[in-house]
């Protein structure tokens, strides 16, 4: 009986553990859409209010925004400071901004995606898109907007899943994508800041 008594207060221990993991995700997730940038131009199908997956992140860099656009612009240089990408191709060379077409790798996964907002110096956002060229519809919408700050650009990024594992498991997804951006941003600023 003693035993029994053991495996279950242990079994409630780690429960309790993952209801409080779940929560600090859930509270990290309601926090970053009460922090949404309300300049961020959504496609209907990802809008925060009704994805389930949304992560935002911001950073003050102390270099120029026209600089850490053309960090963040160039996308083929991507793996040379960005760690989780790799194998980038532009599959539409002639075109570097919207409407360029990229193969890469991101954690490993393969994805392809196209440029769907480039205004220089100020935002750039892309999408998912199947092998037909056609948007995923279960894909991910990741943008970015550049604020000039006194010398310095405040950069902000904000991503959505619509898929069916991001409805899943939102709280989840919602942390792993937050803890991406923050790596993402740390790397932009340690490339771009003088």
């Amino acid at each position: 009986m003693e035993s029994v008594v053991k495996v279950f207060a242990f079994m409630l221990l780690v429960s309790q553990a993952s209801v409080r993991k779940l929560n600090a995700q859930t509270s990290e997730m309601q926090a970053d859409r009460a922090r949404r940038d309300m300049a961020i131009r959504w496609p209907a199908a990802y809008d925060p209010s009704v994805a389930p997956v949304f992560s935002h992140n911001e950073l003050l860099i102390h270099a120029d925004c026209h600089r850490i656009f053309a960090r963040l612009s160039d996308v083929t240089a991507w793996p040379s400071w960005l760690v989780i990408v790799k194998d980038v191709s532009n599959e539409t060379p002639q075109k570097t901004g919207k409407g360029a077409l990229y193969r890469l790798k991101i954690f490993n996964s393969p994805i392809q995606s196209r440029i769907v907002e480039f205004e220089a110096d100020q935002r750039i956002s892309w999408i998912p898109f199947g092998a037909d060229e056609t948007e995923t519809h279960h894909g991910h919408y990741h943008a970015w907007r550049f604020v000039p700050q006194a010398g310095n650009c405040l950069v902000i990024t904000e991503e959505t899943g619509i898929g069916p594992g991001d409805r899943k498991n939102p709280s989840s997804g919602s942390h792993l994508m937050h803890k991406a951006h923050e790596l993402w941003l740390d790397s932009l600023r340690y490339i771009s800041e003088p």
